[in-house]
């Protein structure tokens, strides 16, 4: 009961926050789509009010199970005890440095978490981020339910278990947030000199190409080294990507269907 009333109070603040995001996202990243866009894309796709729902359920109900089966792991494991002797040393380190460490763990994690969900049977959950045919900032937030409370369950964990500072993660938020939006966002940067340090829009919209055209390379979230050091980098300095979707069965263009399509027979063929 306490649980519930405590999501129960926290839910016009998630809403307004998640509102705020959204607003945030569209001035930026709707001015640069119109400005520098990489190629002919609408604006005003017609499967946006789809994400639009995804963006809002997120914060309202896959991060609220995602943090329940987090506590639910170290209480009744006692893993509490464990994070208080691994975390002494983190704890005690400036929050900007602590900031920094999760940034590379959880990269890292998600690197090859990222690769196990693109094999099955997890790519029957993915496929549903990787569905759409045109890519902008807010097909970041298409992710089906199963994949992102795995994904966020994986990585509270490990953080909880390190002992992070809880200001080192919230520090984080913003910027995860931000760089989500970007690296979805339909522009042709590619950072230069720095497109082996810091994961930019290129990178990673060849990663949401057809499989053969680089749709299974650049897992990395934040730091393409990690797919230069496993072999795994895939950006070509004379184009840029320009057809995406999957092109082995089709994900359904309604929200329902969406949900329901990992359960299939035929999603799990």
């Amino acid at each position: 009961m306490q649980q519930q009333a405590s999501y129960a109070s926290t839910v016009v603040p998630t809403l307004v926050f998640a509102a705020c995001w959204f607003m945030i996202g569209l001035a930026i990243f709707g001015t640069l789509h119109c400005l520098c866009r990489s190629k002919d894309q609408p604006f005003w796709r017609k499967d946006l009010k789809i994400d639009l729902v995804y963006w809002f359920l997120a914060p309202l109900l896959y991060s609220y199970i995602a943090l329940v089966l987090r506590s639910y792991a170290i209480d009744y494991a006692h893993l509490d005890q464990m994070a208080a002797y691994v975390g002494r040393s983190l704890a005690d380190q400036p929050i900007l440095v602590q900031a920094a460490i999760i940034l590379f763990i959880t990269d890292l994690v998600q690197y090859w978490g990222h690769r196990l969900f693109h094999r099955q049977p997890l790519w029957r959950f993915h496929s549903v981020h990787h569905a759409p045919e045109q890519v902008d900032w807010l097909t970041s937030v298409r992710i089906h339910p199963i994949n992102f409370i795995l994904y966020s369950t994986l990585i509270n964990l490990i953080i909880s278990l390190a002992g992070f500072d809880s200001r080192a993660v919230i520090a984080l938020l913003p910027f995860n947030t931000f760089f989500g939006f970007l690296v979805h966002a339909n522009l042709n940067w590619t950072f230069g000199p720095f497109r082996y340090v810091i994961a930019s829009p290129v990178f990673h919209r060849w990663h949401h190409t057809h499989v053969d055209q680089g749709g299974d390379k650049n897992f990395a979230p934040t730091f393409p080294f990690l797919d230069l050091l496993f072999g795994t980098f895939y950006m070509p300095k004379d184009r840029i990507p320009s057809v995406f979707g999957i092109t082995d069965r089709p994900v359904p263009n309604r929200l329902l269907g969406q949900l329901l399509y990992p359960l299939t027979r035929r999603a799990s063929a």
